[in-house]
């Protein structure tokens, strides 16, 4: 029990902590939300010159948005996790127990210790089954933002190939560009230190 235990405390250590690195990206997709709107309406200044400019910007302002209700949805499923694993945990601690029960009652009142036994085990291996698709919907979701900013840096090489159009208004544009390139990047930081989290368990 004792290892099973531990694995328990680690998965929803490792929960909490995934909670929080997307926490911190789902502020940083807030700022790439702002930069997006920025840059569309520079790319409205600069008119016919960067047409092409705002399909790009649009891109970049859903690519936020998507971060934004991805993190929400993973923080939700980070927490489910954390639940799960605490209910596991309870469990495995009552079927202790109800083994320590049986051993000492030399075969009296057996049948009713087994039967709780039986229970426990069942519902244990429910919640083991519950963790195993929570898992796997984590790590679903984190490709998804991982994917999402991905392209995001493409995009962003785009952007600063079409901004060598718009004459004054290409260092501003660039400059949008880059950062919102960077904020790409913090995010995809988090990503990964999340993804190196939930690649300690099983996922399936």
């Amino acid at each position: 029990m004792l290892e099973d235990s531990s694995q328990i405390a680690s998965q929803t250590a490792a929960a909490a902590t995934i909670s929080g690195h997307l926490y911190r990206a789902s502020v940083i997709a807030r700022r790439m939300a702002l930069a997006a709107k920025n840059s569309r309406a520079m790319v409205l200044r600069a008119g016919a010159r960067a047409a092409g400019l705002k399909v790009i910007s649009d891109y970049f302002g859903e690519l936020a948005d998507k971060t934004i209700n991805l993190s929400t949805i993973i923080n939700q499923c980070a927490i489910n996790i954390s639940q799960n694993s605490v209910r596991q945990w309870r469990t495995q601690t009552f079927l202790a127990r109800m083994e320590r029960c049986h051993e000492q009652l030399n075969g009296q009142k057996v049948t009713q210790i087994e039967e709780a036994m039986s229970e426990g085990e069942s519902h244990l291996n429910k919640l083991t089954h519950n963790l195993n698709h929570q898992l796997s919907s984590l790590n679903d979701q984190l490709l998804d933002i991982r994917q999402f900013m991905q392209s995001s840096s493409v995009v962003a090489v785009t952007f600063r190939l079409e901004a060598t159009q718009t004459g004054e208004f290409q260092p501003l544009l660039e400059h949008m560009a880059n950062t919102i390139d960077g904020l790409s990047n913090d995010i995809k930081h988090h990503i990964t230190f999340s993804q190196n989290q939930l690649a300690q368990f099983k996922v399936g």
